[in-house]
């Protein structure tokens, strides 16, 4: 699977006229870019991407449209973004364009515009496959409509990436795992998994306060999160991303899973979770662990301030627990000694 580098192009909120129950950003119902400001925002995408690609050193890269639902923004703004991206295409400095957007702003003419402009990848907030979850979020459309949509992406031969919320209300482990395994089905090649986060301003602070939400921990959210992961790599769909970006928004969320690094923590106990099936029935009271681990899963398999040594002291009774890097990039060896 080829990795690409993203040049992103943050939208804030713009194509949405719904209001989800955890949007944290202001509905803007009806918003429109006077012309001279879609011509600037067309001529900073273009100085963005210029100044990105210079630190590229020839690495593959997509554009990406982020931050809002792109699709449903105004076409002549739409037009003007996909043009300009698309001029880096046509010259092969970039290898295509990603985009975000919404399941109910997915049709067959968008898709042949996105296809004739050189999009590669689309990603559907999805948040839930649950019918429930959906009505009570705020979503503004069903379930069938996440279904419909990522087919109309897969049959055009765009790649496609499922975003998923755990922790919304009404929610659950397992309805977030089928959510996970949906996602699978319908044909996803990238997902990202993010942990809700309860931020003053929105209904979801009113119903968290009021006791008609109970906002989820950083503890369940990495342990799920783990385990929809788990989903995913079995299935060979790459995980773009495990939480939201830190940011001093985040760190003030008064509710929720607002750890800065929950990308970290899932892997971390993901770490755990393999080193534990490794020593399933063996005998480790009173010796010694040596972990030898790929270079790029040391941070990991450590966790966040030593908490995996610490807990496989703790759980086992080892008497140290030693992590050496390896020199090739192959998975997590263990072997158990006699404490020297």
């Amino acid at each position: 699977m080829t990795r690409h580098k993203n040049i992103p192009f943050f939208i804030p909120h713009s194509g949405c006229k719904n209001n989800c129950v955890f949007c944290s950003q202001t509905k803007i119902t009806g918003f429109s870019l006077p012309k001279e400001d879609i011509v600037s925002e067309a001529l900073r995408l273009k100085a963005t991407v210029d100044e990105a690609l210079e630190y590229m050193n020839g690495a593959e890269a997509q554009i990406g449209f982020f931050g809002g639902s792109f699709t449903g923004i105004e076409r002549e703004r739409m037009l003007l973004l996909l043009d300009t991206a698309y001029g880096y295409v046509k010259k092969g400095a970039v290898k295509g364009i990603r985009l975000s957007t919404r399941p109910d702003y997915i049709s067959n003419e968008i898709l042949d515009i996105l296809e004739s402009y050189g999009v590669t990848d689309i990603e559907l907030g999805l948040q839930s496959t649950d019918e429930e979850v959906l009505k009570v979020s705020g979503r503004g459309h069903g379930r069938e409509v996440c279904f419909e949509s990522a087919a109309l992406i897969v049959d055009h031969g765009f790649g496609f990436g499922g975003q998923m919320m755990i922790g919304l209300p009404c929610s659950d482990r397992e309805k977030e795992l089928r959510t996970a395994r949906d996602i699978v089905s319908m044909g996803a090649t990238s997902a990202r998994i993010y942990p809700t986060v309860v931020f003053k301003g929105t209904p979801l602070y009113d119903m968290a306060v009021d006791g008609r939400y109970t906002p989820i921990t950083n503890e369940t959210a990495a342990d799920v999160a783990a385990a929809c992961l788990r989903i995913f790599r079995e299935a060979n769909v790459e995980i773009l991303r495990i939480g939201l970006h830190a940011s001093d928004e985040l760190k003030n969320a008064p509710f929720g899973a607002n750890h800065p690094a929950m990308g970290e923590l899932v892997y971390s106990r993901i770490a755990y979770e393999d080193i534990r099936e490794q020593l399933a029935g063996k005998e480790t009271k009173g010796k010694m662990l040596k972990i030898c681990v790929p270079s790029n899963r040391v941070s990991a398999v450590v966790g966040q301030k030593g908490c995996n040594k610490q807990k496989l002291i703790e759980e086992y009774g080892f008497k140290k627990v030693k992590i050496y890097k390896s020199l090739t990039q192959e998975d997590v060896g263990l072997s158990i000694e006699a404490e020297d």
